[in-house]
């Protein structure tokens, strides 16, 4: 079985931080493109997750438009795709929106796949608020759904759990803007479970770490500018992943690839 993740396209506004334009934002239409010929004409992958993030907010109405143009790129994809809400687009989106604009009822999902189970969570970040959580209703049926036999793996905008970020351009001095405040909950809600893999994007960059047992992997933004220069080229990262019964193999691609090989 193989899929693969793409995850902070941010589609919009190209703007500075810190005097540095580190998302490459002018790129982002044309590499998601790229990535939708890839997939189809050489990965072909089972399914494509996109992992939040998709636009960099400007206002309601820009964004709104900007959102529908990566839906609608893609669409194209030979296989399904499964999208998750990242704090960008709940800047000025509603959840009402965009559940319409995706066809879900919930946020939060999961998919069976043969001996796997894959769980799309929603980590929520409302402004001005800069709280990250799982709601009580998620993590109650989160319980539910870790109760099978089945190898699970969880993805998320956010991290699931707390990261060291020193180093980190964006958030090396905020690690509390980068995982879920109830991440105790969560690890109580997954303990004994058969949780093998856990994967994040949000922090733009590759990093993995191991709790209880289980890998945390987050993976790069699409579009990080991490050449140093004030203006530079986007990573043309996106992350692809093959899976049986006992081994994940997975390689980040673009500026600062990664591999890993992993037992489940």
């Amino acid at each position: 079985m193989k899929f693969a993740i793409i995850n902070d396209i941010h589609i919009g506004d190209y703007r500075p931080h810190k005097g540095i334009y580190r998302k490459a934002t002018p790129h982002a239409e044309k590499l998601l493109r790229n990535f939708v010929q890839k997939m189809n004409n050489s990965f072909m992958p089972d399914f494509v997750v996109q992992g939040g993030d998709m636009v960099e907010e400007i206002n309601l109405s820009v964004d709104k438009k900007n959102y529908k143009k990566g839906l609608a790129i893609l669409s194209k994809l030979n296989c399904p795709v499964y999208h998750l809400v990242g704090n960008h687009e709940l800047k000025y989106l509603s959840i009402k929106y965009l559940k319409e604009a995706l066809k879900y009822k919930k946020l939060y999902f999961n998919v069976d796949c043969k001996n796997f189970r894959f769980i799309f969570l929603f980590t929520k970040r409302f402004y001005p608020s800069k709280e990250i959580k799982l709601d009580f209703s998620q993590l109650k049926w989160l319980k539910k759904k870790v109760n099978t036999d089945k190898k699970i793996i969880i993805f998320s905008h956010h991290s699931l759990v707390p990261v060291n970020t020193r180093g980190n351009f964006w958030f090396s001095g905020r690690p509390d803007l980068t995982f879920i405040k109830n991440h105790s909950q969560f690890l109580n809600t997954i303990a004994g479970k058969n949780v093998k893999l856990v994967f994040n994007g949000h922090l733009h960059w590759n990093k993995r770490v191991v709790v209880n047992g289980i890998h945390y992997i987050t993976v790069q933004s699409l579009v990080e500018n991490t050449s140093g220069k004030i203006e530079g080229p986007p990573a043309n990262a996106f992350t692809l992943v093959s899976l049986n019964d006992n081994f994940v193999s997975i390689k980040t691609t673009g500026r600062g690839s990664k591999d890993y090989k992993i037992k489940i």
